[in-house]
């Protein structure tokens, strides 16, 4: 379950978050003023904005119109499962996963020294 699904019901400001590919470095400072900048990579020349969810689909198309804009995404973080019972499963089944791997190589250990 989403963090905003949870929220829905409450006084709290829906955000989402949108992806911004710039051509240059230095341009993500000209994104302040749309939302908060909460993650830049210069590598990659890419920042997470977060901006309220109502107006995102406005500022999406916004932005991307702006000459220093490569492309823009709106996060898919409501697509994410967090619940509880479904992030258990794949702990158990990367623990199972583990544990055969482990079992392998100790096999494969024992063959070698044989």
């Amino acid at each position: 379950m989403s963090i905003n699904q949870e929220i829905e019901n409450t006084r709290l400001t829906k955000r989402v978050a949108l992806i911004i590919y710039l051509r240059s470095v230095s341009d993500q400072y000209k994104l302040r003023h749309y939302g908060d900048i909460v993650y830049f990579s210069k590598n990659m020349k890419y920042c997470v904005l977060y901006v309220n969810r109502k107006e995102a689909k406005e500022l999406k198309n916004e932005i991307a119109q702006l000459d220093f804009v490569n492309h823009v995404e709106i996060s898919p973080e409501e697509k994410v499962n967090l619940d509880s019972q479904h992030i258990e499963g794949q702990l158990v089944e990367m623990a199972k996963e583990a544990e055969k791997r482990l079992q392998l190589e100790q096999e494969k250990n024992e063959d070698q020294m044989r």
